[in-house]
């Protein structure tokens, strides 16, 4: 039951976190970067996305209760967020306002927040505490974050051996099955 479970959990915060998109507009945001750099901004993303996201798993429902949102609303309120995204990935578009290219600790932050660690991943933690129990969603956030930062600190190299296509369609994908959630 506990890998099923963790599977389960794994898989949505995965699909939820997506760090195929984040690629594009990590190799963009680091166009020019020397390798040290680029490393460096991943290394920032993946440990701003862990500052985001662990505290939540603990906290989210205490903050929620200290806002007066019950579970059922932020689930509700969550699901709107998780097939805008989706929508969003899927048709091509933006609900956001384009700023100007960030360099540094700038890049890290909009790769961590909102690109890994968005509204959609933290009402994720959130539900999986509650679904599957405190150790699955600390299990299952710790891997996401770690295969997404593996991925975005290799994204040139992703990139290189599959394409940008190959790349484009994974987050596509990526997007109907957070529709779906």
């Amino acid at each position: 039951m506990f890998v099923e479970d963790f599977i389960a959990a794994f898989v949505m915060l995965f699909v939820v976190m997506d760090p195929f998109s984040s690629i594009g507009p990590f190799l963009a945001l680091s166009k020019g970067f020397k390798d040290e750099q680029r490393t460096k901004s991943a290394n920032e993303a993946a440990v701003v996305a862990a500052v985001l996201m662990v505290p939540f798993i603990f906290f989210g429902m205490n903050v929620l209760s200290m806002l007066g949102i019950s579970l059922a609303s932020f689930k509700i309120g969550g699901g709107i967020v998780l097939a805008l995204l989706g929508l969003q990935i899927v048709l091509g578009f933006s609900l956001s306002k384009e700023e100007k290219k960030p360099t540094g600790t700038a890049v890290a932050i909009i790769i961590a927040t909102p690109l890994l660690t968005g509204p959609g991943v933290l009402v994720t933690v959130v539900f999986l505490k509650q679904q599957y129990g405190l150790p699955i969603a600390i299990l299952a956030s710790l891997i996401s974050l770690s295969l997404s930062w593996f991925l975005i600190r290799n994204a040139h190299r992703v990139q290189e051996k599959i394409g940008n296509s190959v790349v484009e369609i994974f987050s596509k994908i990526m997007g109907l099955l957070l529709v779906a959630l």
